[in-house]
């Protein structure tokens, strides 16, 4: 009986070693956690300190979610010319230069370090205005004010653990150190919801969602150390700096005009919601925005996870190898889509028998928000792969549909509230980025198009259903 338990024993133990082994399903579970540690305490918001408190987190959220955007997708950027450069790969076609780890991981530094500074002045100050009419609104103001200053100082932090984790990214070392992001984050929300259940204080929230970030932030620079990331920087070579910086700048800049328009539109439609709607209403929507940011994390992480092995295979021209990868990153982003988001429709009809069911949005609405992101995911992902060959066009798809966006949402937010940040968001992806990425991919790699998408047909057919079912359970969309 014990050799029996002792072989049970071991079978569980390879399995969860298997799990915590896997780049994909580590990524998916860190960018789950980061997102959900911020979401998990907000039901209890809810019941202990009111919706004014719980739409000031959820703006909160949202605004610390727009400073991913001042890096401008550099490390997206980071992370490829590192695999390429540890294959000895050339950075882009057309083109002899060879950079080194070292001028890259200095150059990382440069632009962390700045970043850190840029992105604390900015929520310091923007920041600030962007929460004052809802703290205004608020019964406790100084609590709010007092977590908000916490959230501003953790900034630098939260530029820190993403630094770090892109180097790692960029060695191939991806499952232990996302493992260990997950589970800190994991405890940050668990940390943060006990706080609101024992004090009903948004400052010692704040403050308890800290402390395993602080941990995690001391292990992955030990992890960094021990992968030669001091070695590295401090490594100098005459003018392999300037070449990296020539490198990555010119698809850095066109990536991140384009993040900067159209990510910026989709998450300022919440700040700008809640200048015409009520808290309640804003809160919805924001807690919805937010749900919708998590599975976009989640969706990525397929083609997060495969980015390094396409630019592996790329440089070494092993053309049919990439396709193959991103194929498959394609199709599961798409069904972690469907499925995440066909769960939660089933579930919206359910809220109406609790009393916070208007702390949601309607499932028409967020049938709008799916189909809209359905639709980027698919552009995205094609668009990721056509992204290994250097030639970055993000800057001008991504900055038209955020200036479509934009209109759109000055137009459709003061007439039509929630839904009509959610139409403009979905509208403005038509007229160009629900197709032209398939077209760039198709054409310079030689796929067979529709063959190379097949695998989207079970993503679309499984979402529909479930969305027709929870329609029906509804009793019809309203």
């Amino acid at each position: 009986m014990m050799a029996d338990a002792a072989l049970v024993n071991s079978a569980i133990l390879r399995q969860v070693l298997r799990i915590t082994g896997s780049a994909p399903l580590m990524l998916a579970f860190s960018n789950l956690s980061r997102a959900g540690s911020y979401l998990l305490p907000v039901p209890l918001l809810y019941w202990y300190c009111g919706a004014t408190t719980a739409a000031f987190w959820l703006l909160a959220v949202t605004l610390i979610g727009m400073q991913n955007l001042l890096f401008l997708g550099a490390p997206q950027i980071f992370v490829r010319i590192l695999a390429v450069a540890r294959a000895g790969g050339r950075q882009s076609e057309g083109s002899g230069t060879v950079l080194s780890e070292a001028a890259i991981c200095r150059l990382m530094r440069t632009v962390f370090n700045g970043a850190s500074l840029v992105i604390t002045l900015i929520t310091a100050t923007a920041g600030t205005l962007a929460v004052a009419k809802v703290v205004a609104q608020s019964a406790n103001p100084q609590d709010l004010w007092a977590a908000w200053f916490v959230v501003v100082l953790g900034s630098p932090l939260r530029v820190l653990l993403l630094s770090r984790l892109t180097f790692l990214n960029g060695r191939g070392d991806i499952a232990k150190p996302r493992c260990a992001d997950g589970l800190a984050w994991s405890l940050g929300g668990l940390f943060a919801a006990a706080a609101v259940w024992l004090s009903g204080s948004l400052l010692a929230m704040t403050l308890a969602a800290q402390a395993p970030i602080v941990i995690l932030c001391l292990w992955l620079l030990r992890r960094c150390r021990h992968a030669h990331w001091d070695v590295l920087v401090h490594q100098r070579e005459a003018g392999a700096m300037s070449a990296a910086f020539r490198e990555v700048w010119a698809p850095t800049w066109r990536a991140g005009l384009g993040i900067l328009l159209s990510l910026g539109a989709r998450q300022g439609a919440g700040v700008l919601l809640a200048q015409y709607a009520t808290a309640e209403e804003t809160g919805a929507y924001l807690l919805a925005l937010n749900g919708i940011a998590v599975l976009m994390m989640l969706t990525a992480t397929p083609l997060q996870s495969a980015l390094h092995g396409m630019s592996t295979h790329y440089a070494r021209s092993e053309t049919q190898a990439h396709i193959d990868v991103a194929a498959k990153a394609r199709s599961q982003s798409l069904w972690i889509v469907a499925f995440l988001t066909g769960a939660i429709a089933l579930a919206i009809p359910m809220l109406g028998l609790l009393p916070v069911h208007r702390a949601f949005v309607s499932l028409r609405v967020w049938t709008e928000l799916t189909i809209g992101l359905f639709v980027q995911r698919y552009a995205a992902a094609h668009l990721q792969h056509y992204t290994i060959t250097n030639r970055v066009v993000w800057h001008w798809l991504d900055g038209a549909t955020g200036v479509i966006n934009i209109a759109l949402c000055l137009v459709l937010i003061p007439r039509m509230h929630g839904e009509g940040a959610a139409l403009a968001n979905l509208l403005s992806l038509l007229p160009v980025y629900a197709w032209v990425p398939t077209v760039l991919a198709v054409r310079h790699f030689a796929m067979q198009w529709p063959r190379a998408d097949r695998g989207i047909v079970g993503p679309a057919l499984a979402g529909t259903t479930l969305f027709v079912i929870a329609g029906l359970i509804a009793g019809g969309f309203r």
